[in-house]
């Protein structure tokens, strides 16, 4: 029995950076994008690679394993965590919504609805665009924002590695040749 190394079961995915062979973490779950910031800027670089991770899934339980963990607060410590708390919670709630998910139970908390509204791009006329195309999710939580990303989760059958597609297409193969060979020998028998 093979053993899985212990980043394998992890919520954060490595890659090595071909160019330095840095190994690079993405997070794989919205838990994952909060644990491991420590200041805004580390919040939003996490987000962004999470985002990236999202656009690999192929399947709605795959997105419901990646969101159904309540991320650790960031409010009290991070400057503006609050803000943070409810854009993620915010986040989640959408692309659930979008994928046809029910929102895991920990986005309904009143602890991510802002007292005040917060608008992520300044001045008065993109206030008024926000004010208007703000989707429900981030609205209902005094977050005036645009989505950086909506997943589109194919209909079908999951995504498999080349090595699974491989295995099963020699399987096939195999039937499809025991076919043929059953075929011709009942062909050649010789007629009574």
């Amino acid at each position: 029995m093979r053993c899985k190394p212990s980043w394998a079961t992890s919520s954060t995915r490595f890659n090595v950076n071909p160019n330095n062979g840095l190994r690079l973490r993405r997070p794989l779950t919205a838990r994952a994008v909060a644990r491991s910031a420590r200041t805004m800027a580390e919040f939003g670089l996490n987000l962004r690679d999470w985002f990236h991770e999202l656009k690999r899934l192929s399947s709605r339980a795959q997105l419901a394993a990646a969101v159904k963990v309540r991320p650790p607060a960031l409010a009290g410590k991070v400057a503006t965590g609050e803000i943070a708390d409810a854009y993620l919670a915010a986040q989640v709630e959408f692309l659930c919504r979008r994928a046809g998910l029910r929102p895991p139970h920990w986005t309904r908390d009143r602890c991510y609805v802002l007292d005040e509204p917060w608008f992520s791009v300044p001045g008065r006329r993109s206030r008024a665009h926000l004010l208007l195309e703000t989707p429900d999710e981030f609205r209902n939580r005094n977050v005036f924002t645009t989505p950086e990303v909506s997943i589109a989760i194919r209909r079908g059958r999951p995504r498999v590695s080349r090595s699974v597609q491989l295995a099963k297409a020699r399987l096939r193969q195999q039937r499809y040749r025991q076919r043929l060979a059953r075929a011709d020998g009942a062909n050649s028998a010789p007629a009574k």
